[in-house]
């Protein structure tokens, strides 16, 4: 017996030596748990040993610290909305275990209360009803705060196979010298920026400012790029009803309709800063709503929001080129009563192709130094400009960023603008540029000059046949201020060369003006919107309806132009002095001779028209910005209606002028969101005609003779067939994002999107520019009208008793690209069954 115990005793003394017990040991876990896309800390969060109850939950700041036995080779985390995370601890005592955990997607499961309301619901009723008492722009008359705003975009996603495909093999330095200590993933660099400035702010009237002291670019200094890294553009503003986020409307989890679109679910409650707090999560109620999946921190009796942290995935929202969008905001209490925002952090993933490489955009911004109802405020709002850029802006030392940036620069953005920098002047990097510059512009360049465009090389058309050009431009190395182009064209139908070519000067930058001189000799092939291809467009021949004539002038051109842009007055002007000789290659005579009776005599009809012109078009667009090249600037459209105001004078006897004649014409456009219902675009125009002229100089309204819808054109139109004086249209179109489509599960998937329009032209012909355009040759010595003078044109004039109105339904986002619109002509369609539906298509980008 004694030989037996002894053996067991001895047994057990080998297995304790032979087999490791975790018993025996005691670890120290530091560490910090933040989100994967905002890289923000997640605070109480479950940190614990698998299998085990032995853990902790971290701080408001993520941080973590638990010393334990080592029960488990295994650490786990997990918080409510996320995925839970699992990590293989190291065999040292002391060890650092950093989680960067995803948010989850599947909606929350549905609570059922049995006794009361759902208490999360109470609260966001308290946290709307104290909205104006916790929103600093409704409460307070005016204020003032310093912002510092920090922007990297990147391209990720960048598989290790894709890595070591050709295309990236040059690159591979920036990949290595990406810190693996913060577990980032590899990236590459293409921009970071940062800027500091201080922001003005009055109630009433609204009026905003923004003063840029200080800006830090990566490889780029241009004052126009800096406009848009203040604090102005891209907010999110959280007590708003709608955020907007590319340029679409998604609901506010805090919005008054926030019950309608959102599940809520009170989770937790803790003391954060001595306030007690409540901690509310939130999903969409219906996939692909235009809503938000997150959580918020909100505080007792205040209910001002103390932090929100949430994301936006684009499988579950009909959005295009985005895979996710994550909004971090934090507020802290200043003065023992006001909330303000101490952090905004927004991260856009764009995505083009689902397993490919994206291009992630982090704009962080941090404010301090808050003023509020101070006189100086309203002073400096006073001042002319929402923006004023100083001229130092550039010129900050690295000891000036050090003292004055709100927070450090992590060890993989200080190397950020070595790398950029270095991308910058590789010349495969270059090539690059210079490919996606040709496919974009047009055109290839050569040293001090550029060739093409090439979309214009060969095209076809009714006249000429097969055409050919070729053009060539002056770039920004042959000069900064003066650009020089000329081309020249072939028809080899009509055996004929055309020609053009144009200067362009810039007089000053601030304000943006430009003067010019071009003449052409060519026919008339320009498209008459930005939507439309240019009939000498290689496309041209696939997408135009050839049973319809072309309906062609030759011109001769000689044209000066002055434009301005003034900046923060919202208005540019453009001043135009022009002759053209025109000659339409169709028959067609102006009988412009007259006796006393105003019957027409006879008279050699004359087809050769020749104007003098002077021309003034002002636009004004309030607060608008602009993309600013050397050359030109491109309006990015403003928050109000936009109004264009466009005169044009004719000047008889001079260079052979042969009409007198005025032309007025007021202009409005707009964009207007409707929540979740989408937006509505309208353009209203009105215009009159003064003088008696050849109807290709009366307004032709624009007609659509492609298979392409034309934003800006009647689309079952044709060019030509409606000439009127006096005129008034209307273009109105609707778009639903969804709203309706989101509730068929396949169309969901699919993320189509429906659309209504209509387009309604009201108008007249006075009867003097009906007998002048019509040949009165029959016996009863009546005009033939216009549908009688052309064969198979039906020019007819705009009748004020019947307005020509069509109208359209469309589905768009069809491959997230095309656009598909069925388009009825509801009035005028006793001619060629033009009742019947128009299929129109096309190709738009939108988010």
């Amino acid at each position: 017996m004694r030989i037996l115990l002894t053996l067991c005793i001895g047994l057990l003394l080998f297995l304790q030596q032979a087999v490791p017990t975790f018993a025996q040991d005691e670890i120290t876990i530091t560490g910090k748990v933040i989100d994967d896309l905002s890289q923000e800390p997640i605070p109480f969060a479950n940190v614990y040993l698998k299998g085990t109850t032995r853990g902790v939950t971290s701080d408001f700041d993520g941080k973590f610290l638990f010393k334990t036995e080592r029960l488990s080779d295994t650490l786990v985390v997990s918080v409510v909305g996320y995925k839970t995370v699992e990590k293989l601890l190291g065999e040292q005592a002391e060890q650092t275990v950093n989680f960067r955990i995803e948010r989850e997607d599947q909606l929350l499961e549905v609570f059922e209360f049995s006794a009361g309301e759902n208490p999360a619901n109470i609260i966001l009723r308290k946290i709307i009803k104290n909205k104006p008492r916790n929103n600093l722009k409704k409460r307070f008359s005016n204020f003032k705060h310093e912002t510092y705003n920090k922007l990297e975009l990147d391209i990720a996603n960048i598989s290790e196979e894709m890595r070591n495909r050709r295309l990236f093999k040059p690159f591979q330095f920036i990949f290595e010298n990406v810190d693996s200590v913060s577990e980032e993933r590899p990236f590459l660099p293409m921009f970071l920026t940062e800027t500091i400035s201080d922001f003005y702010y009055q109630k009433d009237p609204t009026t905003v400012k923004e003063i840029i002291r200080a800006t830090k670019v990566s490889g780029i200094k241009d004052k126009s790029v800096t406009q848009f890294l203040g604090n102005m553009y891209q907010q999110i503003d959280i007590y708003k009803n709608f955020l907007r986020v590319g340029n679409k409307s998604f609901v506010s989890p805090i919005s008054n309709q926030g019950l309608t679109f959102y599940k809520y679910s009170l989770t937790d409650s803790a003391y954060i800063d001595n306030k007690w707090c409540y901690f509310i999560t939130f999903k969409p109620k219906r996939k692909q709503a235009n809503a938000f999946i997150g959580d918020l921190w909100v505080a007792d009796t205040t209910f001002a929001i103390r932090r929100v942290s949430m994301q936006l995935n684009a499988k579950n929202a009909n959005i295009n080129f985005i895979k996710k969008v994550s909004v971090f905001q934090e507020y802290n209490l200043v003065e023992d009563s006001i909330w303000v925002q101490k952090k905004d952090k927004l991260i856009v993933d764009f995505i083009a192709t689902k397993n490919g490489p994206s291009v992630i955009g982090r704009k962080t911004t941090t404010f301090k130094d808050h003023v509020f109802n101070q006189s100086e405020t309203v002073s400096t709002l006073r001042q002319k400009g929402d923006l004023e850029v100083k001229d130092d802006v550039f010129e900050k030392d690295e000891s000036f960023w050090q003292q004055n940036r709100h927070e450090e620069l992590s060890a993989n953005e200080q190397k950020v603008y070595a790398m950029v920098d270095t991308l910058k002047n590789m010349p495969l990097v270059k090539t690059y540029i210079d490919i996606v510059q040709t496919v974009i512009s047009g055109y290839k360049k050569m040293g001090k000059f550029k060739v093409g465009p090439y979309f214009k090389l060969m095209s076809y058309n009714e006249v000429e046949g097969i055409r050919t050009r070729l053009g060539i431009r002056t770039n920004t190395k042959f000069s900064e201020r003066l650009s020089l182009g000329v081309y020249g064209a072939y028809g080899f139908r009509d055996e004929g060369f055309k020609y053009g070519g144009d200067a362009l000067y810039v007089l000053s930058s601030k304000p943006f003006q430009t003067v010019s001189l071009a003449y052409y000799d060519d026919l008339d092939l320009q498209a008459e919107s930005q939507e439309e291809f240019s009939q000498d467009n290689f496309l041209i021949g696939f997408i135009r309806n050839r049973s319809i004539p072309q309906k062609l002038i030759r011109e001769k051109s000689i044209a000066f132009n002055y434009k301005s842009i003034w900046g923060i007055s919202g208005w540019s002007t453009d001043f135009s002095l022009r002759h053209k000789r025109m000659n339409p290659y169709f028959d067609y005579y102006f009988y412009n001779e007259r006796n006393d009776d105003r019957a027409l005599v006879d008279a050699i009809p004359d087809s050769t028209m020749n104007t003098m012109e002077v021309g003034l078009k002002l636009r004004y667009a309030h607060k608008e910005k602009f993309i600013e090249g050397k050359f030109r600037k491109v309006g990015l459209g403003s928050k109000m209606p936009v109004v264009h105001i466009d005169y044009r004078l004719g000047l008889q006897g001079i260079l052979g002028s042969d009409f007198k004649y005025q032309k007025l014409e007021i202009g409005i456009f707009d964009k207007l969101p409707v929540g979740t219902l989408g937006y509505t675009e309208y353009i209203i125009s009105a215009g009159k005609v003064f003088g008696t002229l050849p109807f290709p100089l009366l307004e032709k309204h624009p007609g659509n003779e492609t298979y392409f819808f034309n934003k800006y054109a009647f689309n079952r139109m044709l060019d030509y067939e409606f000439i009127s004086d006096t005129y008034a249209t209307l273009f109105l179109t609707h778009h639903f994002d969804g709203f309706f489509l989101n509730r068929f599960p396949l169309l969901r998937k699919l993320k189509m999107r429906s659309l209504i329009s209509t387009k309604i032209l009201v108008g007249s012909l006075s009867q003097e520019n009906i007998a002048a355009n019509s040949n009165p040759t029959d016996e009863e010595g009546q005009y033939r009208q216009f549908n009688d003078m052309i064969d198979d044109w039906q020019i007819q004039s705009a009748d004020t008793t019947e307005p020509y109105v069509e109208v359209a339904v469309g589905i768009e986002n069809i491959l997230r690209l095309i656009r598909i619109d069925a388009v009825w002509r509801l009035t005028h369609i006793d001619k060629e069954k033009r009742g019947r539906p128009g299929i129109r298509t096309g190709i738009q980008v939108k988010f």
